[in-house]
């Protein structure tokens, strides 16, 4: 009976020790192996079993924690104030060092939700200092900007307690509602100018259009008027040739008194035909005894 008991006493003396038998470390977590209170090593995802006295094992989890930080009224470089939300993914870092850094100094941050407690903190300070480095216009325009701004302040402390930013995301920037109805209003004019000076380039483009079109048509008359004027050139000059041909041909005629008579006497042939017939008289003939064909006497041709 009493070994036993002192079997029992035994047992609870080795529970109370520390030892422990079989502990699982998970595949996103590192196991540090303790020996009281001393940190022997770190171990990674498995099975571990220490009988000795005093031995304790930490799993120090390396899964991603996430967290919404919002901060309703701060103000930017151009002293206008605005709200700012943002979104942090952020985990533990799992080497030894980073583990052994953990336990020995921040212990408490084993703990998710002080982790995201201490981020939290940081993560406020970081948007007041990173808001204050832009403009209103500026972080309308770039929030990602911000986003990395805020992510810097975050990484210097962080690193201190063996915490790794994965990251940051701005998810919305909050202005006042009379600045936004002026921005809708600024947008809404700009958007008409721009439709304005869309219209006027289409007028632009379309005048620009018509002239080429006149330009084309001008250049196509006066190309006609050129060919018309180069048709009229070869016309006037085989016309002029011709002209000279006919003139050259009838200076005969112009010369030779007997070549003109005999070209007369042809042309008359040709217009009375080969049955007419001809009468050749002396000049101051009286011809009105022509109408008489009795009285007409022959008269022999006077010698030359």
């Amino acid at each position: 009976m009493k070994t036993r008991y002192l079997v029992v006493l035994l047992i609870v003396g080795l529970l109370l020790s520390g030892c422990y038998i079989n502990e699982e470390v998970d595949a996103n977590e590192v196991g540090v192996k303790m020996s009281a209170g001393e940190i022997k090593g770190c171990v990674g995802p498995g099975v571990e079993t220490d009988m000795g006295w005093f031995a304790d094992l930490k799993q120090i989890s390396s899964a991603t924690v996430k967290l919404n930080v919002a901060d309703p009224e701060v103000a930017t470089q151009d002293n206008q104030l605005v709200g700012v939300e943002i979104t942090i993914q952020a985990r533990r870092m799992t080497d030894c060092e980073s583990a052994r850094n953990i336990l020995t100094n921040w212990p408490a941050l084993v703990d998710d939700q002080a982790l995201v407690d201490t981020i939290d903190a940081t993560a406020r300070e970081g948007i007041k200092v990173g808001t204050r480095s832009f403009t209103l216009t500026q972080l309308l325009d770039d929030r990602n900007s911000l986003a990395q701004k805020i992510e810097e302040s975050l990484i210097g402390d962080a690193t201190v307690y063996s915490v790794e930013i994965v990251n940051v995301i701005v998810n919305n920037i909050a202005i006042d509602p009379s600045y936004a109805e002026q921005l809708k209003e600024k947008a809404l004019l700009t958007a008409q100018i721009e439709t304005e000076l869309r219209r006027q380039d289409l007028i632009k483009q379309q005048a620009s259009n018509n002239i080429l079109e006149q330009e084309r048509r001008t250049a196509v008359l006066e190309e006609q008027v050129k060919a018309e004027q180069a048709q009229t050139g070869v016309q006037m000059e085989i016309a002029t040739r011709e002209g000279k041909m006919i003139a050259a041909q009838n200076q005969v005629y112009v010369t030779n008194q007997y070549a003109f008579d005999l070209e007369k006497l042809r042309l008359m042939k040709e217009i009375l035909g080969d049955k007419a017939t001809f009468y050749f008289i002396p000049e101051g003939t009286d011809i009105t005894m022509l109408w008489n064909p009795g009285s007409v006497v022959p008269v022999p041709a006077v010698p030359q």
